[in-house]
């Protein structure tokens, strides 16, 4: 059995918001990207079980617009909590995104 998640990204500057981050949570492996949908940037979540099964969670859109998430630089800082740097205005933030059972 294979699976495809279908990710198309460019950017002539830098890799920087282009690239992803895997999660894993015990029974599954989210895997967290940017996709540009309608000219604004969304954070997508796919997961993947144990026995192979790939679904599409609902994509990020509650997110503040305006900010850039950086994926590459994400860290999971526990079993449902992962922290992601992001840009705004040319500051530099971090989102704390946490997953409910």
């Amino acid at each position: 059995m294979s699976n495809l998640i279908h990710k198309e990204q460019f950017d002539d500057e830098s890799d920087d918001h282009i690239s992803y981050k895997l999660m894993n949570m015990g029974g599954q492996i989210h895997f967290l990207f940017n996709q540009e949908e309608r000219r604004t940037q969304l954070l997508s979540d796919f997961s993947v079980n144990a026995s192979g099964q790939m679904s599409r969670n609902p994509t990020l859109r509650n997110l503040d617009k305006g900010y850039e998430f950086l994926p590459k630089y994400a860290k999971q800082v526990s079993g449902r909590q992962i922290i992601i740097p992001c840009f705004r205005n040319n500051y530099i933030c971090f989102a704390k995104l946490e997953y409910n059972s």
